[in-house]
């Protein structure tokens, strides 16, 4: 073993250094080949000036912005604004409120119009109370079904001959 350790190897696997000073002839070749790009043609032919490629400046309208001077502002007052609140929380929300200018205005209608309006009233309340009819109608159906059943069964049973 110490002799073999002792002895060069035939071939090196490693390259000899010299071989990174000299040219490669092909790497010479590749540098002439080089693509040289002329930029200013480029521009003028794919980019000229009077070419918008479909870009457009929109004309906005100015926003409905109220701009109004800061001395024109009224100062609040507390004691008013108190009192409105303390009015506001008597009543009840708006929400929760009746209002009556459908009843006053049935006074104003004439005959034909407060027929319409009841007919389509009660069109409404039926329209409404579509899905009770629907149930309705679907337990009427079984207890048909059901009637006729027991009518075929007793039928059956009538045409059958007695065996005695």
């Amino acid at each position: 073993m110490a002799e073999n350790l002792k002895r060069r190897p035939r071939k090196g696997i490693l390259k000899n250094s010299s071989s990174f000073d000299k040219q490669d002839p092909q790497f010479n070749a590749k540098k002439q080949k080089e693509t040289k790009w002329d930029e200013m043609n480029i521009i003028a032919t794919l980019h000229p000036a009077d070419k918008d490629y479909g870009h457009m400046k929109i004309q906005e309208p100015k926003t409905p912005f109220n701009y109004m001077e800061q001395d024109n502002i009224e100062e609040l007052d507390a004691s008013e604004l108190a009192e409105r609140i303390r009015i506001a929380t008597e009543q009840p929300p708006k929400v929760m409120q009746h209002d009556d200018s459908d009843d006053d205005s049935e006074g104003e209608l004439t005959d034909d119009q407060k027929k319409k309006k009841k007919e389509f009233e009660l069109k409404r309340k039926k329209h409404y109370n579509e899905f009770h009819a629907l149930q309705l109608a679907k337990k009427l159906l079984e207890e048909e079904e059901d009637d006729d059943d027991e009518e075929k069964h007793h039928n059956s049973s009538d045409n059958q001959p007695s065996s005695s």
